[in-house]
Order: C-alpha cells, then sequence, then structure tokens
C-alpha cells in the first residue's frame, strides 16, 4: 500500500471501529489522507480516471486491485469488457471503411468481410486478443527496466501493475460506443479517441513506473510496433493479405508520435 499524494508506503490505509465507521489514515510524509478514494463513489473514480489524475491510478494499481500474483477478479472483468468493446469497434470500423466512397478499406478489408458472420467475429476477437496480449507482454517485460528509482524505493517492481494500469487507462475506448445513439462516422473522432487512448496509457506507465514521460512514451512506442508486426502476420496467415485498415491508421499514429 502506498499514498496516493507523495508515493510514500504505508502500513494501513485506514482504522476500521465498526462496520459503518472508518477513520482514513493520515501519510507520515505529506500529512494528506493515504487514499481519499476509499470513500469515494465508482462514478467519481471514473471520472477521475478520464481526467488521468495520479491519485486514481495509485488508488486503484496500488492500493485496490493489487493483490500479488494473482490479478484481481475486478481486473479479469475489466479485461473481458474491454476486449468485447475492441471486437465491436475493430469490425464497425472496417465495415466503414470498406463501404466509404471513394475506398478507404485495403483488399484484406474486403476478403474479411466475404467471411460467413461467425468467421467474422472469430476473426476480429482473435485480432483484438493478440492486440492486447502483445501489448501487455512487451510492456511487463520491458518495463521492469524502465521504472523509476522512486518507485523501487516505494515498492518492488510488480508486472501486476502495469498490467492493471493498461486496463484501467484502457477506460477512454468505451467512448466510442456512443456511436449507437449519435451518428460516429466522422474519421477524425476515432483518431482522437486512439490518442486519447495512447495519451492515457502513457500517462498510466509514467505514474506506475515513476519514469519519466520520455520512458513511457518510448515504451509504448516499442510495444505498438510489437503488437502491429504480430496482428500483421495474424491477418496475413488468416487471409493471405498485407494488412487490414485498421493496423495501416495505427503504424500512422505512431510514426506521427516518432516525429514527435
Amino acid at each position: 500500500m502506498m499514498c496516493i499524494e507523495c508515493a510514500h508506503p504505508v502500513t494501513s490505509l485506514y482504522t476500521e471501529y465498526s462496520s459503518n465507521n472508518i477513520r482514513l489514515t493520515a501519510c507520515p510524509n505529506c500529512n494528506k489522507f493515504a487514499d481519499k478514494y476509499i470513500e469515494h463513489d465508482s462514478i467519481l473514480i471514473f471520472i477521475d480516471l478520464v481526467l488521468i489524475k495520479p491519485q486514481v491510478y495509485r488508488h486503484l494499481a496500488f492500493n485496490r486491485l493489487a493483490i500479488s500474483p494473482h490479478l484481481h477478479s475486478n481486473v479479469r472483468r475489466i479485461f473481458v469488457l474491454i476486449t468485447l468493446f475492441d471486437v465491436y469497434l475493430t469490425w464497425a470500423r472496417v465495415e466503414k471503411e470498406a463501404l466509404r466512397e471513394g475506398g478507404g478499406a485495403t483488399e484484406a478489408d474486403k476478403r474479411i468481410l466475404q467471411f460467413p458472420v461467425l468467421a467474422q467475429y472469430l476473426f476480429f476477437l482473435v485480432y483484438c486478443l493478440t492486440e492486447t496480449i502483445v501489448t501487455h507482454l512487451v510492456l511487463r517485460f520491458f518495463s521492469r527496466f524502465a521504472v523509476g528509482h522512486q518507485s523501487n524505493e516505494a515498492r518492488p517492481y510488480e508486472p501486476n501493475t502495469v498490467t492493471i494500469a493498461l486496463l484501467v487507462s484502457s477506460a477512454t475506448k468505451m467512448f466510442p460506443m456512443l456511436m449507437i445513439i449519435w451518428s460516429y462516422d466522422i474519421p477524425a473522432a476515432a483518431k482522437a479517441v486512439g490518442w486519447a487512448v495512447n495519451v492515457s496509457t502513457i500517462e498510466a506507465l509514467n505514474i506506475v513506473l515513476m519514469c519519466g514521460r520520455a520512458k513511457a512514451c518510448l515504451l509504448m512506442c516499442v510495444a505498438v510496433i510489437a503488437r502491429r508486426a504480430v496482428v500483421r502476420l495474424l491477418v496475413w496467415l488468416w487471409v493471405g493479405s498485407e494488412g487490414i485498415g485498421v493496423i495501416r491508421d495505427e503504424w500512422h499514429s505512431v510514426r506521427s508520435m516518432l516525429d514527435i
């Protein structure tokens, strides 16, 4: 456990006097409440996640969801939920690219959409699972070399905290579900959401690893390049083509990030 304000280790977050009466622990380093989010509603926590507040990431990654060596059951539920959202959104984007006048779809897009519906769903499920698993494995491996000195003092490096931070930062992916209610045909909106997820992930890595934004950005670029290479191979094995439009757009995003 740690103080969400200054990342100083603490022995406890609160003292329970009765079932309905607790007292939050004050951090001995900064004299603020070690974890104010214990008493906060889930909606407020989600809003602060969207606002990328460091305190809420520390609350979730180190105090609430971190049960080493196993992932918290809520983390596994988030993984399933995010994957299902990804399948739907990726499928919808490929279909819209194929239907867009002027041709934004690749040859692989057209071949995939000729499959039976169940085969299409299976493809996008495998595609999204591969993306997520590769990203997590690469970041869990390389993060141990980028973790900051302050993080080592506060808490030993635990790969599960990286996984928690990545899944929590992916909450932004749920915003495109508004396309169910409103028209979502503006390509810039999809790119904006993609960039928002990338920024949230970089900031989450910086908060959890305490490594600085430069190292977090480098880690993210390595993960995205590795992910793109693996899913490109997957698409080639499945449909015998170079890649689908989603991969192409992602590669342009990585190049823009590297140029920055």
